[in-house]
């Protein structure tokens, strides 16, 4: 038999945006990844 535990962990990517101007900057876009640990019993 084994468990399984769900646990969300924030994850942060860097995108390329483009503004009204045409000038490109990079933002930081924070998400959640849903990651799945397995523990033998």
């Amino acid at each position: 038999m084994s468990k399984h535990t769900m646990t969300d962990v924030p994850v942060c990517t860097w995108v390329a945006v483009r503004d009204a101007t045409g000038r490109t900057h990079m933002e930081a876009r924070w998400s959640i990844a849903t990651t799945v640990a397995t523990k033998a019993a």
